[in-house]
């Protein structure tokens, strides 16, 4: 199979801070090599992508430069391969993207922690991204099979939101029994995936659900069956969970949102022996009780991402229907839309996940 490459296509640049992003005309470029080119199907709007484009994260060299193409959240289709990559990788191949790539091998990335490696080059956080009508991938390792994916522009969002939530219930499996209760904080597009992680890995224990908004509660149970949702807002929190919990705590606190609020708040409610695992990189100094961590031996654990290894077995789970990734997106855009799709995630009107599709 063979494609028709344009010369040109269209991209969304970010050209200054917190100012729409200009669509633009930009030269499509020829895979070579272990390089390929992949026509964009999907490409997911998530939070990161709203804090480069205010410039939050400009002292920390992200984006290394302006004008940039943001989102990692990439699933495309195969239009052209440079000469070095396997015939596996054919053109027509439908494909997620692992953007979370590496410039050379280190003693972390030799052990599989590609998550962790010393010289990353992510797409769409350092490296141009998947806003745009074409996306040059610079390796085939970084490619994912998406066969039997029904919904391909959907999965994208399993890219970050779901490898991300996936990997940090994964560590929380090593600290549960059952009958332990569990508790999601944030149940926007990366709680929509945790709750389900938690249900379809870990059904033996009890779920619990955070979120100060009414309808992202309501959201997530829709998703799977929520144990108890608590609402915030509304209440004392640490009441609440400790009625909830039968005074026992909560074993392990997946903190999607990750600021010094959530954090302050919820640490409080973990039994001994418990363990808070923050994802979320919404706060910037965090505060924590010294004596009770220490005496009761609670821990405390970021989790970042997820390995290469486990994109692949995300990709194998959605296929074989253990998560739903279509009922996460709740909002399709255009690429000339994509402003409007930023602007909503940004004031926070978004529930679960919003994707820019190309077809």
């Amino acid at each position: 199979m063979s494609f028709s490459v344009p010369k040109m296509h269209k991209a969304a640049f970010l050209r200054k801070y917190g100012e729409r992003l200009s669509i633009e005309s930009v030269q499509t470029p020829q895979p070579t090599g272990k390089s390929v080119l992949i026509k964009t199907v999907g490409s997911g709007i998530c939070h990161t992508d709203v804090c480069i484009w205010k410039g939050d994260w400009v002292n920390i060299g992200i984006p290394p430069r302006i004008p940039f193409i943001l989102s990692h959240e990439i699933s495309g289709i195969i239009v052209a391969r440079g000469e070095n990559v396997p015939a596996e990788w054919k053109e027509g191949q439908k494909v997620l993207i692992y953007a979370f790539y590496w410039e050379s091998e280190d003693n972390y990335t030799i052990r599989g922690l590609t998550n962790l490696a010393e010289r990353p080059k992510h797409l769409g956080i350092m490296e141009n991204g998947g806003l745009q009508e074409y996306v040059h991938i610079p390796h085939y390792k970084l490619l994912i099979n998406a066969d039997g994916l029904e919904d391909l522009a959907a999965a994208s969002t399993l890219c970050c939101a779901g490898i991300t939530t996936y990997r940090a219930v994964r560590t929380a499996m090593n600290y549960l029994v059952p009958g332990d209760y569990v508790a999601v904080v944030g149940l926007g597009g990366l709680g929509a995936y945790a709750v389900q992680w938690v249900k379809s890995l870990i059904p033996y224990v009890n779920l619990i659900g955070i979120d100060v908004r009414e309808e992202a509660l309501e959201f997530a149970s829709k998703m799977v069956m929520i144990d108890a949702v608590i609402n915030a807002s509304r209440g004392n929190p640490e009441k609440i969970i400790s009625e909830t919990t039968k005074g026992k705590g909560v074993k392990v606190i997946v903190d999607t949102v990750g600021s010094n609020q959530t954090v302050k708040t919820y640490i409080n409610t973990l039994m001994r022996g418990g363990v808070y695992i923050i994802v979320g990189l919404m706060g910037i100094n965090l505060h924590i009780p010294i004596y009770p961590f220490v005496t009761g031996e609670r821990r405390l654990i970021g989790s970042f991402i997820g390995t290469l290894a486990q994109q692949h077995e995300v990709v194998e789970l959605a296929r074989k229907g253990l998560i739903n990734y279509k009922k996460v997106v709740t909002k399709r855009y255009r690429l000339e839309n994509v402003n409007e799709a930023i602007k909503e995630l940004e004031e926070k009107r978004v529930l679960g996940r919003q994707i820019i599709t190309y077809e």
